[in-house]
C-alpha cells in the first residue's frame, strides 16, 4: 500500500505537470466539468492523500512491534537509528538535483510554457534561491536541513521529511506510555492528543492515529478490529475511503458541498479526514483475508521495497528524463500522444532508479542497524 501511495504521488504530479487543465488543482488553467478534482475518481491521483496515508501508516508500523510483545525493549535503538536511515535517499535526490541545474540538464521550464503547469513553471512550487545553489547546500539540504528545519527548495518532495522525523519521534514517545495501559486511559490520551494536533500540526493527527490504531489492534482486540468483517461493510468502507481520499479543499463538483460547510473546508479538516480514511483501508486491509492477499505478493512487496525512494526521486526525474522526452516527441506526434508516450517511457525508468537506489538503500539500512546495536 505505501508502494502504490508512492505511485499516486507521481501521477499526480505526472498530470498536475503535464495536463494540468485535466488535473484540475490549478483552477487557471483548468477545464470546469473536465478535470478530475471535481470527481470522486481524484481519490486516484490524489497526493494529499496519498502523503497524509503514508504518515498513519508510519505511526502503525513504528508502534506495531512494541505493542505486539507488549515490550520497549529496543526503543531507544529505533529512536537513534531514525534519522540516519531516512537521509541517504533524501541526499541521493538533493545532489542529484543539484547536478541537473548545474549542467543545465532541467528542462521543466520549457515543458510548462507549452503545459501551462504553473507548478512545473515555480520548480514544483519551490522557493529560495535553488538556481544559485552549490553543491554544499544540496548536501546541507538532503542530510539534515530537509529534516530538521523543513528545507526542501531543491526537491519539493522533501517537504514531507521534516513531519515524518518529528511524527516518528512522536510515536516512539507514545509507544511506553501507551504500552500496558488500560483502553479507557488511552482513549482520553489520543482524543487530548488528537486535539492537540488539530490545533497545532494537522499533519500530527496522522501519526497519532496510526499509532493508536497499532495499541487498539494489538492490546485492545488483538483478534478483531474496529469494523465487523462482512461483505457489506467491505464494500461500504471502501466506497467511504475513496470518497475521502478524493476530496481536496475547499470542495468543486461533486464535493461542491464541501464549500457550505465551514468546519470541514479547511486543511486542518482535510487531513484528519484522509488519516481517518487511512486508518478504515489499514482495517479493511488487515481484517479481509481476500483483500490482504491482493497486496501480500511479489508485486506488493516490490513496491513496498521501492516506495521511499520512489518517492523522492519521481519529481528529479520528471523534470529532467520526462520533459526531455515530451519536448523530443512534442512535433513528431502532437501533444497528447507526446504525454502519454512520456508517461509509458518514466514509468520503467523510475522504478528502475527507484529500485537501484532500495538496493543502496537497503545496503545502508543494514549496517546502520548492526552498528546501532553494537553501540547500544
Amino acid at each position: 500500500m505505501r508502494g502504490l501511495a508512492a505511485f499516486m504521488v507521481f501521477l499526480f504530479h505526472f498530470i498536475l505537470g503535464f495536463m494540468p487543465q485535466r488535473h484540475g488543482q490549478e483552477a487557471a488553467v483548468a477545464i470546469p466539468g473536465g478535470n478530475l478534482l471535481e470527481t470522486p475518481f481524484f481519490f486516484l491521483i490524489n497526493g494529499h492523500a496519498a502523503v497524509t496515508f503514508f504518515f498513519v501508516l508510519s505511526g502503525f508500523v513504528l508502534s506495531y512491534s512494541y505493542f505486539a510483545k507488549n515490550s520497549n525493549d529496543g526503543l531507544l535503538g529505533s529512536i537513534i537509528k531514525r534519522w540516519p536511515r531516512l537521509f541517504p535517499m533524501a541526499l541521493i535526490s538533493t545532489l542529484f538535483s543539484w547536478l541537473m541545474i548545474h549542467y543545465g540538464l532541467y528542462t521543466y521550464a520549457e515543458t510548462a510554457n507549452i503545459t501551462k503547469s504553473g507548478w512545473m513553471a515555480r520548480f514544483a512550487s519551490s522557493s529560495g534561491d535553488f538556481l544559485n545553489a552549490t553543491a554544499f547546500d544540496a548536501f546541507m539540504q538532503g542530510f539534515f536541513f530537509s529534516f530538521f528545519k523543513g528545507d526542501f527548495n531543491l526537491n519539493t518532495s522533501l517537504w514531507t521529511m521534516h513531519y515524518e522525523f518529528i511524527g516518528s519521534l512522536l510515536v516512539f514517545g507514545l509507544i511506553p506510555i501507551l504500552n500496558g495501559t488500560r483502553a479507557n486511559l488511552a482513549w482520553i490520551l489520543f482524543t487530548i492528543l488528537v486535539l492537540a494536533a488539530f490545533f497545532t500540526n494537522a499533519y500530527m493527527c496522522a501519526f497519532v492515529m496510526g499509532c493508536f490504531l497499532s495499541y487498539y489492534r494489538c492490546q485492545v482486540r488483538s483478534t478483531e478490529g474496529l469494523l465487523p468483517t462482512n461483505k457489506i461493510m467491505l464494500l461500504l468502507s471502501v466506497l467511504l475511503v475513496c470518497i475521502a481520499f478524493g476530496y481536496f479543499e475547499p470542495g468543486y463538483g461533486f464535493y461542491g458541498f464541501v464549500r457550505d460547510i465551514s468546519f470541514l473546508n479547511t486543511h486542518s479538516m482535510r487531513v484528519v479526514i484522509h488519516s481517518v480514511a487511512a486508518v478504515i483501508l489499514i482495517q479493511v486491509i488487515l481484517n479481509y483475508d481476500s483483500v490482504y492477499r491482493l497486496f501480500d505478493g511479489r508485486l506488493g512487496r516490490f513496491l513496498g521495497r521501492c516506495s521511499f525512494s520512489l518517492y523522492v526521486i519521481h519529481v528529479p526525474l520528471m523534470f529532467s528524463f520526462s520533459t526531455y522526452v515530451f519536448l523530443t516527441l512534442l512535433e513528431p506526434i502532437g501533444y497528447r500522444m507526446a504525454v502519454f508516450v512520456t508517461f509509458l517511457a518514466s514509468v520503467p525508468i523510475l522504478f528502475l532508479v527507484s529500485w537501484l537506489m532500495t538496493l543502496l538503500d537497503e545496503f545502508w539500512c543494514k549496517h546502520v542497524n548492526h552498528t546501532v546495536k553494537r553501540l547500544i
